[in-house]
């Protein structure tokens, strides 16, 4: 049978961090017809180069599903011209999806509009509790201190079902990376936190709930819902920021996407007519009247003009075009009338095509991004070793200087800390985060 090698870029759904790019490239790499699996956190996309005759999109997709990821499968639509167009799965057609593109600014803000809620509900309670947390621990140290106001059994109570709500609700996405951890054995930095403030929970709820128990093993009267409250919230909060900060960056192709005309007017059999711009055939004779936008790429029939093409070329004075001029679609007719003839259509355009490079662009990886991803690949597992070594030199080392319960109470505490402060994304993130806002920046000042 022959190969039939195929590229493709299609957006994947369900990371949240640098390690699950990389967990996603790792397994698609391993199945069989894949010859390349280029994963990009920054911009949410997989480049891949695989052979459909051996492996499906679908067969690639149960591959990576069980770990909370898909690939979002695309359909195409075949233009009047026989351009070939990729649009987002059982959506109406938009302009974005007739310059071969996706659009995908509306998931984007849902997603936004949902972590802003759960943000506004946990942050108030994060910086509330961490102040009554900050006030017990200085009336316990300090001598002249006004006394904690709230009583012991009371405050604890209020926070256990804070905590509770917080780490079920907010830290819902954290807790399913805990449990895909155990049952596949891939880990990412929610992993981490989820693992952290569960073991703090846990410990703290049976402390309270179960004093009989806590009695029996020793443990000590410590509990810690304040931690689970403050890093899940705060976590949670600098998510919102990063999903925000995608959003704002994807507004520069939205921006180009939307210089576009939506609508041209033909000439067929010496009628004029209005149409939309995806009704536009390669050989269609087009109008174009003074200050209108050229609708696609074209050759001048009949006329003359003067163009503002200073979207492509920087270039502010217009220029001038007579019959047998190349125009280019969505630049300006500054004066005079013409007709031209349609010669590139849809995404074979000259403005699709740079969209599609500055699309590309943020989704390529620099080599020092690289180098970030392959530290982050071990970064996580060797996170999860040193946080327990650190408990068990704690239980096995420490039980020798102090009493058990109180070597488990630091150990637990120091086993959260390595847990949710080493966090991979800052290494993962900051490159592809610094490409995408440099290249979006580029393309709204026309630096193509």
């Amino acid at each position: 049978m022959q190969s039939n090698i195929v590229s493709k870029q299609i957006p994947v759904s369900g990371m949240n961090c640098a390690s699950c790019a990389i967990n996603i490239s790792k397994v698609l790499k391993k199945t069989e017809g894949v010859i390349s699996a280029d994963v990009n956190f920054g911009n949410e996309k997989a480049n891949l180069t695989y052979d459909q005759n051996k492996v499906t999109l679908e067969e690639l997709n149960a591959k990576i599903s069980p770990l909370g990821y898909s690939l979002v499968e695309q359909e195409e639509h075949i233009m009047p011209d026989g351009t070939v167009m990729n649009g987002q799965t059982h959506k109406e057609m938009d302009h974005s999806a007739h310059l071969g593109l996706n659009q995908t600014k509306l998931e984007k803000q849902n997603e936004l509009n949902e972590q802003k809620l759960k943000v506004v509900i946990s942050m108030p309670a994060a910086v509330i509790t961490f102040i009554l947390m900050m006030w017990e621990v200085l009336a316990m140290s300090i001598k002249d201190f006004p006394m904690f106001p709230i009583p012991q059994e009371l405050f604890r109570g209020v926070l256990l079902i804070l905590s509770a709500i917080i780490l079920f609700w907010i830290g819902g996405p954290f807790l399913k990376e805990v449990i895909t951890f155990a049952k596949h054995r891939v880990a990412n930095m929610y992993t981490l936190v989820g693992i952290g403030t569960f073991t703090a929970f846990a410990y703290s709820a049976t402390v309270v709930i179960f004093p009989g128990i806590a009695k029996v093993l020793n443990l000590t009267d410590a509990v810690y819902f304040d931690v689970v409250i403050v890093v899940t919230a705060f976590i949670y909060f600098g998510k919102y920021l990063e999903t925000r900060s995608k959003l704002l960056t994807g507004e520069a192709i939205e921006s180009l996407i939307n210089l576009q005309t939506k609508t041209a007017i033909i000439e067929e059999d010496g009628i004029q007519r209005e149409v939309n711009i995806d009704q536009v055939k390669i050989g269609n004779i087009l109008i174009v009247k003074p200050g209108g936008k050229i609708p696609v790429d074209g050759v001048i029939t009949e006329g003359s003009s003067s163009i503002d093409e200073s979207m492509i070329t920087g270039e502010s004075i217009p220029v001038d075009k007579t019959v047998s001029s190349f125009v280019i679609g969505s630049t300006i007719n500054k004066q005079g009338s013409f007709k031209f003839r349609a010669t590139k259509v849809g995404a074979e355009t000259l403005l699709a095509q740079i969209i599609k490079m500055v699309d590309q662009a943020q989704g390529s990886k620099a080599p020092i991004q690289r180098l970030a991803d392959k530290i982050s690949e071990y970064f996580v597992p060797a996170v999860l070793i040193i946080s327990v070594v650190t408990l068990l030199t704690w239980l096995i080392i420490g039980s020798m200087f102090m009493p058990f319960n109180q070597a488990l109470s630091f150990g637990l505490i120091c086993f959260t800390g390595v847990l949710v402060i080493a966090c991979p994304c800052a290494l993962g993130l900051a490159t592809p985060t610094a490409i995408i806002v440099a290249t979006g920046k580029g393309a709204q000042h026309g630096i193509l």
